[in-house]
């Protein structure tokens, strides 16, 4: 290496002094020996995380450092050697996080960071009944997913109105559906989730299937010239998911039977009751065809006596949910009222025309007026 020319004063000092000269300086830029510091220094910006969830962001701050390998186990990525990175942990469990240092001097060091990973917390909750009568109590047992540690449930229309417990049990006197809200938190963590689902206050539906959010069709036929056509459709009136439907074609009907089904799924009405029958309707083309009229009726194998309650309409079909109900007043004349059916006609707004569109049928229901 080129040296440097430099002024040499030396040979006007006494020998000691140039000794101690010699052993503590040069000319020569090359030699001067820097001392270097190394120390281990890292941290994890939280101990806990929730598995698929948010990340975990580890920082290495060590001095002196030749290399460095972090290890993540069940952790994306898996390894990295940069000094910042963010982790997203896939399993729940307990796991350990090493960083292992390499220094300049050859010497090694590791720390460890012990994480806990807690599973995605998943609000869920089951009712005892999901319809019952004005008065009557519901309990609704907690399902949530993730080791909640708090629950806060809300109930509209309940006696109480809001629970702390896991596994309330209330008392509902409105009626109509009401909404159900569960809230839980896992403390741990701080985890929260929550999840609303509605119960049915009131007299309860007579229909078998009357709202298909089985999604399955099974005690309905249409009056078209064919059995069963209707088909699954989706999504439902009032938010449901499902509903059903059948091409009208110029001419028909539709009926939820309880003919030729068990007994314990025979639609019964007692004589002398009022019952409230409804349904929602829409049409695939507004305006075409209409409602001529709605029935609950009689219908058993042998003998063949309809002994039906009526109720007219006339009410024209939009591309709109509408719902659609009369109060029939079953006379009281001791005529056995088993195998009953609710049934509608459409006819078509202008006699002549002809009318090929979709009809939608969802929520139909049978109803004691209490």
């Amino acid at each position: 290496m080129k040296k440097l020319l430099c002024y040499n004063p030396l040979k006007y000092l006494p020998f000691a002094v140039i000794g101690l000269l010699l052993l503590t300086s040069s000319c020569e830029n090359d030699d001067v020996n820097t001392q270097r510091t190394k120390e281990l220094m890292a941290t994890a910006s939280s101990a806990t995380t929730v598995a698929e969830g948010g990340s975990v962001k580890f920082i290495d701050l060590s001095l002196g450092v030749e290399s460095r390998q972090w290890t993540f186990p069940n952790g994306d990525p898996a390894t990295s050697s940069k000094p910042e990175i963010d982790v997203v942990f896939s399993e729940p469990g307990d796991v350990v996080v090493t960083l292992d240092i390499e220094y300049f001097d050859g010497t090694k060091e590791s720390m460890d960071f012990p994480i806990k990973v807690f599973p995605p917390l998943i609000a869920s909750f089951t009712p005892s009944a999901t319809k019952i009568k004005v008065g009557e109590s519901i309990t609704f047992t907690d399902n949530t997913v993730g080791e909640p540690t708090s629950w806060s449930w809300e109930f509209e229309g309940g006696t109480p109105s809001t629970s702390n417990e896991q596994n309330p049990t209330v008392q509902f006197n409105t009626n109509n559906p009401t909404t159900i809200k569960l809230t839980v938190t896992r403390a741990e963590d701080g985890s929260t989730s929550e999840v609303e689902n509605v119960v049915q206050v009131g007299p309860p539906e007579l229909c078998y299937n009357g709202s298909f959010e089985d999604g399955l069709i099974t005690d309905f036929q249409t009056w078209n010239g064919s059995g069963f056509p209707l088909v699954i459709g989706a999504p439902g009136a009032n938010g449901t998911d499902y509903c059903a439907y059948f091409d009208y074609n110029n001419w028909g009907g539709a009926e939820l039977m309880s003919r030729d089904k068990p007994a314990e799924r025979m639609i019964a009405v007692e004589n002398g009751k009022s019952y409230t029958v409804s349904m929602y309707i829409k049409a695939g083309a507004a305006g075409v065809i209409k409602m001529g009229w709605f029935q609950l009726g009689n219908n058993p194998l042998s003998p063949w006596d309809y002994s039906s309650v009526w109720g007219t309409n006339g009410q024209v079909l939009t591309t709109e949910w509408q719902k659609i109900e009369f109060v029939a007043n079953i006379p009281d004349d001791g005529k056995v009222r088993g195998n009953n059916y609710h049934s509608y006609w459409l006819t078509k707004v202008d006699g002549g025309a002809t009318v090929n569109t979709k009809v939608y049928i969802d929520e139909l229901s049978i109803k004691i007026v209490e």
